[in-house]
């Protein structure tokens, strides 16, 4: 037995996507894993998924087998089944236990001796070979037909969803379509980090590779960062692993531009505790220095260089935490998004983490730190909405909105 029968049975792992669903007509949770120590998603049914409902951080495994009987009105469960099923969730790393941290720490060091990030969802999300990964991208940029012109000045960001690459062609279509007639020497990627977990940004000075090359990351860039970032950058780069935010971005960009730019490559983590504590991201320790020296390294190179936000706006539906299917919140979140857009095309930090307060993150907008950030280094940045909507599952009730922009900074 790995955790002591007189301990607190560890709690479940708070950077798993944890999705309900049913399984052979039986209730489930289907667990995924952004870290990549489970190498395939775990289907949680019977007894285990009881079980971990009852998980809290607090609870030995006796009090776990006592809320069981409670359960279950008084039907018996043996002590050494509630060992076992503990013991099988903590081999399978879903615990926060000894087990799963030593574990993390081996990947972290393993992965931090890499130069490259490998695509980590070629294969999976898109094809991984280049002729049919290039035709599969032509067939999205082209899905639109011809596109409007666009602003006689360059956008300095863009803004782009992070979806499937399928559910959210239109819209990467319209977002890429703005720039394909464009160059830029340095794109500054800020993406979602699902999985990040110590820190607000998480950088790497990795190169990227995707079955159409390899892109070089500007590590001098990266270095700058991570030294006026502090306390506010991870401690490791892992969390870029198996991110799929900034990846799908990097694909379009090498499609448009070869491996002509260079790349810096910034993942953001959650903001939402932070929420009615300040009224913008820089008035938190590290972040406000991590963001004016982000500003300076594209004020030396403004005219050759690019943001895209690789982001999606909200998540609603029980797969998302929520109690109500989608449907019934669609109408609100898609009014909690319009006033993200608008703080957003305004290039008005404080309006757009007001509209976050309001709603104390009900919507779970993935996007809403890397676009704050995007705000503070261009305050004041005017631009338009290209595309908005919502792609609905129906198999879980759920939805995810996202949209596609341009800013020019003032």
């Amino acid at each position: 037995m790995a955790i002591r029968e007189d301990h607190p049975v560890p709690r479940l792992r708070t950077d798993l996507e944890v999705v309900p669903t049913s399984y052979q007509g039986k209730r489930a949770l289907l667990i995924r894993d952004a870290l990549g120590l489970i190498r395939q998603p775990v289907i949680l049914q019977g007894e285990a998924l009881s079980l971990v409902t009852l998980i809290d951080g607090k609870k030995t495994i006796r009090d776990l087998q006592v809320e069981l009987v409670r359960a279950r009105r008084g039907m018996l469960i043996d002590l050494d089944d509630v060992e076992k099923i503990i013991d099988q969730l903590d081999s399978a790393f879903l615990l926060q236990s000894r087990l799963y941290e030593r574990e993390k720490e081996r990947l972290i060091s393993e992965y931090a001796q890499l130069a490259v990030r490998e695509a980590s969802h070629a294969g999976l999300s898109y094809p991984a070979s280049e002729p049919e990964l290039r035709r599969y991208l032509d067939s999205i940029l082209e899905s639109e037909g011809r596109l409007e012109p666009g602003p006689d000045r360059p956008p300095d960001a863009l803004i782009s969803p992070h979806i499937d690459l399928e559910a959210g062609k239109r819209a990467y279509a319209l977002a890429y379509g703005a720039i394909r007639h464009r160059r830029f020497g340095r794109v500054f990627l800020l993406g979602t980090g699902h999985s990040l977990d110590d820190g607000f940004y998480c950088l790497t000075g990795k190169d990227f590779q995707t079955p159409l090359g390899l892109v070089k990351t500007e590590r001098e860039v990266v270095k700058k960062l991570r030294k006026a970032g502090g306390v506010a950058i991870s401690r490791s780069d892992i969390f870029h692993r198996r991110e799929h935010s900034l990846e799908f971005q990097i694909l379009f960009l090498q499609h448009l531009f070869g491996s002509s730019f260079v790349i810096v490559p910034i993942l953001c983590g959650s903001f939402a505790a932070m929420l009615e504590r300040v009224s913008r991201p820089s008035q938190l320790e590290g972040v406000a220095d991590f963001l004016a020296q982000l500003r300076r390294c594209w004020e030396e190179e403004r005219e050759d260089s690019l943001f895209v936000a690789g982001v999606d706006f909200s998540h609603i539906g029980p797969k998302f935490g929520h109690r109500e299917r989608a449907a019934s919140l669609l109408l609100e979140a898609r009014h909690h998004d319009q006033k993200l857009l608008e703080a957003v095309t305004r290039g008005d930090v404080e309006a757009l983490w007001a509209e976050a307060r309001r709603v104390r993150d009900r919507f779970n907008v993935c996007g809403f730190s890397a676009l704050a950030a995007l705000l503070e280094v261009l305050p004041g940045a005017q631009g338009r909405v290209l595309d908005y909507r919502f792609w609905q599952e129906e198999a879980t009730q759920s939805a995810v909105s996202f949209a596609a922009a341009v800013l020019v900074a003032c």
